[in-house]
């Protein structure tokens, strides 16, 4: 199917997180470009059909431009979707374990047989919440030369965010079988991770987001990857570039005003601006921009091997094969 047999209503779509798409439809101007391309523009979160919001997650429909998780975009390629990478941004932040206030862990060294929480969605087909959290642990455990068979992964079961909903990422869960004895650890992340540290509900004993290595910190969110279809890339080269050019530009103006900057990814994150200050303090212009900087292919690389390798994904993707260059699409 391609663009030709579809409406122009064309959808955008990005996980609760900070996106340069995002930022684009915070500012208005992904939306003038589209529609000065010809189309309508609409987000994906904003749709009600079930049908249509699955492509959150699985990318089958042309008129789509999807920025976010990695693991939502590399799922899909692996099972045969017919996507190009044309960005990845790299914006650190918080990733942790921790553990209860009172508790004598002390250090990630201290927790060698210990009980970490692992959530579970049922029904999921790409169960990205507990495939995060798996990741995260193995990412800390690697850190002192362990691994997961090293310690006890603990299944929770887990209310899961609706495809492409916003703001609906959590952690309740898990910190609450941690708040009840049931597990010993949590890993969590970003603007909704900040706020139970700050609040001193729970006390990291590692900060991922603080390793020096950047390999250590690749997980779903770090890096984020924006995908379109090829059939729209084909039908529509000069709408590809000037989304790129608008984003772009979006991510340059609002770098140079940090509370509007921060009132936009609270509402991406669904949590107060004041949390994602703290989550995405180390926020730079070059990190929200989407390139494909050989730094960042070989990070989503990583990413991938990883999935392949624990069997999340059906096949190996290759990054850079899968990566267009705007020279490509010229």
């Amino acid at each position: 199917m391609t663009t030709a047999t579809l409406t122009r209503q064309i959808y955008y779509t990005r996980c609760p997180a900070p996106t340069a798409t995002g930022v684009g439809a915070g500012l208005g101007v992904l939306q003038k470009a589209l529609e000065a391309s010809g189309f309508a523009p609409s987000a994906l979160q904003d749709v009600t059909d079930p049908e249509i919001r699955r492509h959150h997650f699985e990318h089958g429909i042309a008129n789509l431009i999807r920025e976010g998780g990695n693991i939502p975009a590399i799922w899909p390629k692996s099972r045969g979707a017919r996507t190009r990478l044309l960005g990845i941004t790299w914006l650190d932040e918080i990733q942790a374990i921790v553990v209860r206030p009172n508790s004598g862990f002390q250090s990630i060294r201290d927790l060698a047989s210990a009980r970490f929480a692992v959530p579970v969605s049922a029904g999921d087909r790409l169960d990205v919440a507990g495939i995060s959290a798996f990741r995260g642990i193995d990412q800390a455990l690697g850190t002192i030369g362990r691994q997961l068979s090293d310690v006890n992964l603990v299944e929770v079961a887990h209310r899961p965010t609706p495809p492409g909903e916003r703001g609906g990422e959590h952690f309740d869960d898990e910190l609450e079988a941690l708040e009840n004895g049931r597990v010993d650890a949590v890993w969590l992340k970003s603007a909704v991770g900040a706020a139970a540290i700050i609040s001193g509900r729970v006390r990291p004993v590692l900060r991922l987001d603080h390793v020096v290595n950047p390999l250590v910190r690749v997980n779903n969110g770090t890096p984020r990857t924006l995908t379109f279809h090829e059939d729209f890339i084909a039908d529509h080269p000069q709408a590809v570039r000037a989304v790129l050019s608008a984003v772009t530009e979006a991510v340059h103006a609002i770098g140079e005003d940090r509370q509007k900057l921060w009132a936009i990814l609270a509402g991406e994150t669904g949590q107060s601006a004041a949390d994602a200050e703290i989550a995405f303090g180390s926020f730079s212009t070059a990190n929200l921009l989407p390139t494909l900087a050989e730094n960042r292919l070989e990070a989503l690389q990583h990413q991938a091997d990883f999935l392949f390798r624990q069997g999340f994904i059906p096949n190996d993707v290759d990054v850079r094969q899968w990566a267009l260059h705007q020279d490509d699409n010229a």
